[in-house]
């Protein structure tokens, strides 16, 4: 029906008269008035008039004219049984598209990439808040290189491709890659945490697929997978750490003569290098904190965030026997030579373990304990750990502090990159030298390696060595697991890789001598 462009209510409001605004009729005028009812209208077109008053004043005739021509009874519609179904069919897929646009709103979809890189920078800013470690990040970034390869070949590229059955073959895509299952495992993990913490939260997935429970699939991790930081024998960790000490801590302070290419001359020359302070600075750190991660079973991220005011020394003291022995000697010599009699017995011989707190006691020496206050980034728990480095502590700051010449701060780092605005240090550098020096060594076949394990000593191996060390030792395992911010659980699965050669006299041990008497046994009941 084409527009009205202009319209007046006439004969008490019984019709209208207007002009058509568009189609065929643009321009002519009209009367109208609605069929008693019914929600219909009856028109009659004016040719006569040629304003809207013309059109006003011929109302009366025209409504005359249409009364005088009878309404049509309209037809009663039959309806087709096909029609009905046809229309019940538009219907039902009108409610169906109705639903998917429902599901699409409530269930976005986005590019797993962007989703991905969306989640990491969360995680950042988690590790920038002192949440957890930037390794931790690191291993979740490396984790999710490889859950991107694995969609790529699956040709997901949006999250609402994602299904049931989307990752079940996640365990063997990267068995072609790698046999350390317990890598594997560590993925899935992180793949689940991207997935409950993103995807569902924000509604790219459906949660009953997360609920279901066998969403992602699992892989059996063995014994033999666990010992990814076998425990350095004792061996080893002189021959690496006379290394370090002797050898490569001392070749910072000489100069040396190194090659050095000139890339416009296309030849190599031989340079001479000085001793430099960032060199003499790094090995001296260097063989400090390998000696603070080896005696306090600390875990390298826990180290590098190490602060002075969370070390605390004491000196507990200890006895020298012989020390105490001339002690004595020495006074009563002297007393002798005065002409003074001395009644004073000599001094009791003690085991040099024990400590001498009191300043007075004969042969007492300075026995440094540290103190060290620090928290697990697994479990976000403070303890204590107490542990013989004292001297270490101690013989580190007076070597910062003739490096440079300032006074140590609470709030600094234990090691201080001090040639980088004091921050901490770098955990990936101090691994690539590890793993430079015990490539060395054991290339010139200087290493054994751990007889239960094939696999290289890492950072971690030195955490392990220290649990490992208390475990034959006999320390409590509650202990134990309480010092390492682990479970006992923990201790005895993952790091109980015990040498049986270091505790062959306690299997071999023979009983000599006959037995004497055979013991009586009483019974309980009558016979």
């Amino acid at each position: 029906m084409p527009a009205i462009a202009e319209k007046k209510q006439v004969l008490n409001n019984r019709g209208i008269v207007g002009i058509w605004k568009n189609g065929k009729s643009a321009g002519k005028y009209f009367y109208r008035e609605k069929v008693k009812g019914r929600k219909a209208y009856r028109f009659i077109q004016l040719p006569e008039a040629n304003s809207l008053d013309e059109a006003e004043r011929l109302a009366t005739e025209a409504a005359i004219k249409l009364n005088e021509t009878p309404t049509p009874t309209p037809t009663p519609k039959v309806f087709d049984p096909l029609d009905l179904a046809d229309k019940e069919h538009k219907n039902l897929k009108l409610k169906e598209k109705l639903l998917r646009a429902e599901k699409r709103k409530a269930n976005p979809k986005i590019e797993i990439e962007k989703a991905m890189k969306d989640w990491l920078a969360q995680q950042e800013k988690r590790v920038s808040a002192g949440e957890f470690a930037q390794s931790s990040f690191e291993h979740k970034f490396n984790c999710c290189r490889h859950i991107k390869n694995y969609l790529k070949n699956k040709k997901i590229t949006i999250t609402s491709q994602i299904n049931e059955a989307s990752f079940d073959d996640y365990v063997l895509f990267r068995l072609k890659d790698t046999n350390k299952r317990i890598l594997i495992q560590r993925e899935l993990s992180v793949l689940g945490e991207f997935i409950k913490s993103y995807l569902v939260k924000h509604k790219y997935i459906e949660a009953r697929l997360w609920m279901d429970g066998q969403f992602l699939p699992k892989i059996e991790v063995r014994q033999s997978d666990r010992d990814a930081n076998p425990a350095i024998n004792p061996e080893d960790w002189k021959t690496i750490i006379d290394y370090v000490r002797d050898v490569w801590r001392k070749e910072a302070y000489k100069s040396s003569e190194l090659p050095s290419s000139n890339q416009y001359r296309k030849a190599v020359k031989t340079v001479k290098r000085s001793p430099e302070k960032k060199s003499i600075w790094f090995r001296n750190m260097f063989w400090h904190w390998i000696l603070v991660s080896k005696n306090s079973g600390m875990s390298p991220e826990e180290i590098c965030k190490l602060k002075w005011k969370n070390v605390e020394i004491v000196d507990v003291g200890r006895i020298s026997n012989t020390k105490a022995q001339e002690e004595w000697e020495q006074v009563m010599g002297e007393a002798q030579a005065d002409g003074i009699e001395l009644d004073m017995q000599p001094p009791t011989l003690k085991d040099p373990s024990e400590w001498a707190t009191e300043g007075t006691e004969w042969g007492r020496e300075e026995r440094l304990i540290a103190y060290i206050t620090t928290i697990r980034a697994k479990t976000n728990e403070y303890r204590e750990i107490p542990c013989n480095l004292g001297h270490v502590f101690k013989r580190w700051r007076d070597f910062l502090k003739t490096q440079t010449g300032q006074p140590i701060k609470g709030d600094d780092y234990v090691f201080a990159q001090i040639f980088n605005e004091m921050k901490q240090p770098n955990q990936r550098k101090i691994g690539q030298h590890w793993r430079w020096i015990c490539d060395y060594l054991m290339s010139s076949a200087k290493l054994k390696g751990h007889k239960l394990s094939d696999r290289p000593y890492t950072l971690y191996s030195m955490r392990s060595t220290f649990i490992e060390n208390h475990i034959l030792r006999g320390t409590d395992a509650y202990l134990l697991a309480r010092i390492c911010g682990n479970s006992v659980a923990t201790i005895m699965q993952t790091y109980e890789r015990i040498d049986i050669r270091r505790r062959t006299k306690e299997l071999t041990d023979i009983e000599f001598g006959s037995k004497k008497g055979n013991p009586e046994t009483i019974s309980l009941f009558d016979e």
